[in-house]
């Protein structure tokens, strides 16, 4: 009986709160398509391609959706942005910015920490001189790991160290 209450409870306040939000949706629904398409495109975990798109598409949703409730929340202005040809390439232009962030970030990142390990690998290697002139050649001793036919070379490309991985 209890879980019956707490719904009729639940639809008392829902309701009333989804028919007063009734233009909201409707402009929400067709300015997020390309959000749920990315939501649905995503096979990985975390959604990143998702939230990249749908925050960029809900930015780009953003002044149409204040127009919307400071001067007038009424369906007849819903429609009045939803045929708006300037609100779509504002609502799809958003998106299609979030799509092309989500498609550049991991080049971009993959290239900064290959850059970085190429000078940590560098820095490292001077720093073992070092303890070889301050310690002797006994200290000093090569570690290559095993490789199997097949394995790609270990650390980044010479041409993102610029050449710092053959100081040795």
């Amino acid at each position: 009986m209890k879980k019956r209450s707490n719904f009729f409870l639940y639809a008392l306040i829902a309701v009333p709160i989804g028919l007063m939000i009734v233009p909201t949706i409707v402009v929400l629904a067709v300015a997020l398509l390309p959000t749920g398409v990315a939501f649905l495109l995503e096979r990985r975990k975390g959604f990143y391609g998702g939230l990249t798109v749908g925050a960029m598409n809900l930015a780009g949703c953003a002044p149409f959706l204040a127009d919307l409730w400071f001067d007038g929340h009424t369906v007849q202005n819903a429609v009045g942005i939803i045929t708006n040809v300037f609100a779509w390439m504002s609502f799809y232009g958003a998106a299609m910015f979030g799509w092309a962030i989500y498609s550049t970030t991991p080049s971009v990142v993959s290239t900064f920490m290959a850059m970085t390990a190429g000078r940590r690998i560098a820095a490292m290697r001077d720093q073992q001189k070092e303890l070889v002139q301050k310690w002797g050649p006994d200290v000093e001793s090569v570690y290559e790991p095993e490789r199997k036919p097949g394995d790609l070379p270990a650390g980044p490309p010479d041409s993102l160290t610029n050449g710092l991985t053959k100081a040795v």
